[in-house]
């Protein structure tokens, strides 16, 4: 239960027949790759790094929802879990990225233009990895569409770092209406996830590194008094013993806590005694650290409408252009016949389905005069318009109108849908 004047920012919700099970509605899609580490890193043989995406819903218990989509109570995310060694978070392309330059904001609300490699050169930025991610991030949402003058990468102040984080820049996008706001999230979370959930359950959630060589070692383990677990605790005495071997000593141990059956019992000292030996590893165990990046996808879905809707005036009325990038755009390509007779609009739906069997999405439209159909094309972001006319019929070529320029080419027919293609 929570305490009165507290708010708690999860969405309660109780299960089963009875409704006596209280669960709450995930306000992060990252949980449930966590919890199936042991699985993912089975998957990928046990090698790192190695990165899981996840894209779905989260709920958070918004108090005052505002501002359209960019404050919601269920919203869309898209979470990056890659996991890395804790002492080795170099990344293999950064080489590719390091040149790059990003804007960045540092926690002393110094704003500077930087490259990644130099970022990372002068400690600003705290890893390669992370480096490379920021670096990816920006590549993205420029891709998308959004305007790269108006894309800034902050780092978060010590005193807002979330309790797991020991590094976080989010990705900012300039609004005209709302200011800066914040659209991605990337988060050095370190082993704090795959703690929490290890201490919880009793899952193993290390991973294991091979050496080039063995090693002798001496190290301090727990040894185990069957006889004292056999007589007090029975038939649970063997898996105690095994779940006390896996504990690492930490000091002066005078009892361990080992989850048996989902059960936490706490083993006190006289059951155990701590020795040293000296053995041979071939390998070591660690619980691996993650950088986390977080896609407000609905936040970003704002930002490329409002980077890129213009409005202007042309013939004395108000005109609406969408310069989405053709990637983006829902309609690749109308297709108009320029007058509905003399076989025209037949041409026109032979183009539409040429195209639609090529995967290219196409609008067929003869409906009003051919300004005014360029300017409905226009509105919603179809980056091209293919007009056929009556030189269609003499040489088998349409026009093609580019959105951004209006500017108009001649391509044959059968060429059109590998043309568009190579400008997708």
């Amino acid at each position: 239960e929570m305490e009165e004047g507290k708010l708690n920012l999860m969405f309660e919700t109780r299960i089963g027949a009875k409704k006596q099970e209280m669960a709450f509605l995930r306000p992060e899609t990252a949980q449930g790759i966590f919890v199936d580490f042991p699985f993912l890193y089975e998957f990928f043989r046990k090698k790192m790094p190695f990165g899981v995406v996840q894209i779905g819903k989260g709920f958070r218990n918004e108090v005052s929802p505002r501002q359209g989509i960019i404050r919601l109570r269920e919203f869309s995310m898209a979470e990056a879990e890659i996991f890395f060694e804790p002492d080795e978070k170099s990344h293999e392309r950064f080489e590719e990225i390091k040149k790059e330059k990003l804007t960045l904001l540092t926690m002393d609300d110094e704003e500077m233009v930087m490259e990644a490699g130099q970022a990372v050169e002068e400690g600003i930025v705290g890893s390669e990895a992370m480096a490379y991610y920021l670096v990816l991030t920006h590549r993205f949402l420029t891709s998308v569409g959004i305007d790269k003058e108006r894309i800034r990468f902050r780092q978060h102040k010590r005193e807002e770092l979330a309790h797991y984080a020991r590094e976080c820049w989010d990705a900012e996008i300039f609004s005209e209406r709302f200011g800066w706001v914040e659209c991605v999230g990337i988060a050095d979370r370190s082993a704090h996830d795959l703690e929490a959930h290890m201490k919880a359950t009793g899952v193993d959630m290390r991973a294991f590194k091979k050496y080039d060589e063995p090693r002798k070692v001496r190290r301090r383990i727990i040894k185990p008094k069957m006889n004292l677990l056999g007589r007090d605790f029975r038939k649970k005495a063997v898996k105690i013993a095994e779940e006390l071997k896996k504990v690492d000593v930490d000091g002066d141990m005078k009892n361990v806590t080992v989850n048996i059956d989902g059960e936490e019992m706490k083993i006190g000292g006289e059951y155990f005694e701590i020795v040293e030996e000296e053995v041979v590893e071939s390998g070591k165990k660690f619980i691996p650290h993650v950088i986390e990046p977080s896609h407000g996808i609905d936040r970003i879905f704002y930002f490329i409408l409002e980077h890129n809707y213009r409005e202007t005036e042309k013939e004395g009325e108000r005109y609406v252009l969408l310069s989405l990038p053709p990637s983006m755009a829902p309609i690749k390509a109308g297709v108009f016949p320029l007058v509905s007779k003399d076989g025209l609009p037949k041409v026109a739906r032979n183009i539409e389905r040429m195209l639609r069997k090529r995967g290219i999405m196409a609008f067929y439209d003869e409906s009003g005069s051919i300004g005014r159909r360029y300017a409905r094309m226009d509105e919603i972001g179809t980056p091209f318009c293919i007009t056929v006319d009556y030189q269609s019929k003499e040489d088998n070529t349409v026009t093609i109108r580019f959105r951004d320029t209006t500017e108009q080419v001649r391509v044959k027919i059968e060429e059109v849908p590998e043309w568009i293609e190579k400008r997708l």
